[in-house]
């Protein structure tokens, strides 16, 4: 995989036209992620919109969650794999 400045150093070869081109997709690209406040971490508009859903879900009593004994077992399994 090419290095940054590698990659810049190409970017910066091509012709203001594809490096216009290039910009928007980049944009395209990272306008389905947001950088969490006071974070390093990105989260995706995907995982963010599926997070307020559950939420609004359990508000509603649509989701009534978890039981322990099941988030154990889950916490367990994920461990162990």
């Amino acid at each position: 995989m090419s290095s940054y400045p590698e990659i810049l150093q190409e970017i910066q070869k091509m012709t203001i036209s594809d490096q216009f081109k290039l910009l928007d997709e980049l944009q395209k690209a990272l306008n389905q992620y947001v950088e969490v406040e006071d974070t390093d971490e990105v989260v995706s508009q995907t995982e963010i919109a599926e997070s307020e859903k559950a939420w609004q879900d359990y508000f509603a009593g649509e989701d009534k969650g978890i039981g322990s004994s099941e988030l154990k077992n889950k916490l367990f399994i994920k461990n162990n794999v």
